[in-house]
């Protein structure tokens, strides 16, 4: 079943500073890890993405600035998702078509992923996902 959510990471610390502890099968990570990527020092301007997943699982942090995660579900729901603060997440899962965009100059986004690089796993054209999703 496809779906996105906003989630909240709870910072650990004190006056040396903040952590957030992120725990594959977790609340926070409902699924083991297998890859780690970020985006960063994106052109102004560009929108990555641009694709939907038939397995893979993800969980969207932006660890320094900001940037907007759009999302649009199989059934045609869409929804946007400012991800401005490192306790701001979003949980992707199943098929569902995703943008990122709007990047400030210091974004950071990084990338929790359910599986490994598989070129397999991508739908990259915007008709074809909607023709997977039975529209």
């Amino acid at each position: 079943m496809a779906s996105v959510r906003e989630i909240t990471l709870q910072p650990r610390g004190d006056s040396r500073g903040q952590l957030i502890p992120l725990e594959a099968g977790g609340a926070e990570v409902p699924f083991d890890v297998k890859r780690v990527y970020y985006i960063f020092d994106t052109t102004p301007g560009t929108v990555r993405g641009k694709h939907a997943h038939r397995r893979l699982n993800q969980v969207l942090v932006c660890v320094s600035g900001a940037c907007t995660i759009a999302c649009e579900l199989p059934d045609g729901t869409r929804s946007e998702h400012r991800l401005d603060w490192p306790t701001k997440g979003l949980v992707i899962e199943g098929v569902v078509w995703r943008e990122m965009k709007d990047f400030s100059k210091d974004a950071v986004l990084m990338v929790l992923a359910s599986e490994h690089y598989d070129p397999a796993d991508y739908i990259r054209d915007y008709d074809q996902f909607k023709k997977e999703c039975g529209r």
